[in-house]
């Protein structure tokens, strides 16, 4: 589950309905990975009145943060091509780390890794703009890892 699609699970009920999906699908010692933006960086300063032009082709995104409050930001994105605008608006949730770990757990899968980005890099609490999350549905003592 790439893309921080983690993050329109808006609720720990809807975060635990998924990762208990999850572990019901995989097979015995299955795999599962996901991604979330890591909540330490300043990801309102980063996407206040962002405007860009989108590669390969006319049209120009741009970003305004709308709400900000606890975990969650909202925010509109616009679209704008030669002859029109769209609009639309979203909300995003930034759990801890911690939070997360303890929603793998009470899953039922058992969390193998947590990188701070899809290389394997080494997850650093105050520069890592990734969060992804390795667990197994059932782990053998051969796959342990320790989890830092």
């Amino acid at each position: 589950m790439t893309g921080h699609a983690f993050q329109v699970l808006l609720t720990d009920t809807d975060a635990m309905a998924v990762l208990e999906t999850m572990r019901r699908h995989l097979r015995h010692c299955g795999r599962v990975a996901f991604d979330t933006r890591n909540p330490r960086i300043d990801w309102v300063s980063e996407w206040t009145a962002r405007c860009r032009m989108l590669p390969g082709a006319q049209i120009t995104e741009t970003l305004n943060v709308t709400d900000v409050h606890d975990e969650f930001i909202s925010f509109q994105t616009s679209y704008r091509c030669s002859d029109r605008i769209l609009t639309t608006n979203s909300t995003l949730r930034f759990p801890s780390r911690a939070h997360i770990e303890a929603l793998v757990i009470r899953s039922g899968l058992v969390l193998c890794d947590v990188f701070g980005d899809w290389n394997a890099g080494p997850f650093e609490a105050e520069r890592s703009r990734e969060m992804i999350f390795v667990a197994d549905r059932e782990e053998t003592r051969s796959n342990r890892r320790s989890v830092g």
